[in-house]
């Protein structure tokens, strides 16, 4: 009968994990991610070109749904940082030396797509 006590009770300093609320199961991020996301896109609108903004957003998008993913399928801890940044420097690099003049050619011939 003692056994059978030991074994239903549980240390008062660790819940089980079906004891765990749905807010501490979920995936968190900390704020250090938004403050370097922020500093990228941030970089970004010093070029004064929206396109180059915009890519950066979108790039810091799709490497958070990337990590997620990957999140998904390893089910391992997984730094939300680098996909993310490394998508975004592309993205930025992209569309800062290459987007941008051609969308400046365009406009000083004015070629409208």
């Amino acid at each position: 009968n003692s056994s059978a006590d030991s074994s239903t009770t549980r240390s008062p300093s660790r819940p089980a994990e079906t004891d765990m609320e749905p807010e501490e199961q979920g995936v968190k991020l900390g704020l250090g991610d938004f403050i370097f996301y922020s500093v990228l896109v941030g970089k970004a609108a010093t070029a004064d070109d929206w396109n180059t903004v915009m890519a950066c957003f979108v790039a810091i998008l799709i490497g958070l749904c990337l990590t997620l993913l990957i999140l998904a399928i390893v089910k391992k801890a997984l730094p939300a940082l680098p996909i993310s940044i490394f998508v975004g420097i592309i993205f930025y690099v992209c569309t800062r030396f290459c987007i941008q003049p051609m969308c400046d050619q365009m406009a000083i011939s004015q070629v409208y797509v």
